[in-house]
């Protein structure tokens, strides 16, 4: 009863909602394809919107960042046809806040262990996870877009993905 009062009390901001959430779905449906056509430094470039493209929303980012982690965690995202999780939802994170005018950047990073390699990818916003469970400090970070800044300019870190 109370969700259909918050419904009457602000349409326009469940409306934003909703249309971030069908927003999400439809553009997760499409990552794996994405993905085939693109390196990752390709599709950050793609991702990362300049300030004339900068979506203005209503929403709180505490809102958004819920909706994108719910959304990454349906069940049809789960098959084998798409990212693990923490792909799919730093890739999700990164574009959505991104193009809200959001300072994030996004991170790629491997941990090993007595026997194989683990990679994970997480977004930060002024230095802070953003919606990331995982003990991101344990991954030597490989990659990070856009490139971290030391007094002003950017660090040499080499990618570690071909940027074709």
């Amino acid at each position: 009863m109370s969700k259909i009062i918050s419904l009457a009390h602000d349409p326009i901001l469940s409306l934003s909602k909703a249309a971030l959430a069908t927003n999400l779905v439809l553009w997760l449906f499409w990552l794996p394809v994405i993905l085939r056509l693109h390196t990752i430094p390709m599709l950050l470039k793609r991702l990362a919107r300049s300030e004339k493209y900068i979506r203005k929303t209503p929403l709180e980012l505490t809102d958004v960042i819920g909706i994108v982690t719910r959304i990454c965690h349906l069940r049809p995202f789960h098959s084998r046809f798409f990212p693990k999780l923490c792909l799919r939802q730093s890739l999700a994170m990164y574009r959505t806040l991104s193009q809200m005018g959001h300072p994030v950047e996004i991170h790629f990073g491997v941990m090993k262990d007595s026997k194989n390699f683990h990679g994970h990818s997480w977004v930060t916003m002024q230095g802070e996870p953003v919606a990331d469970t995982a003990r991101n400090e344990i991954f030597k970070v490989v990659y990070s877009y856009p490139m971290p800044l030391e007094n002003g300019r950017v660090t040499q870190n080499k990618p570690a993905f071909n940027e074709a």
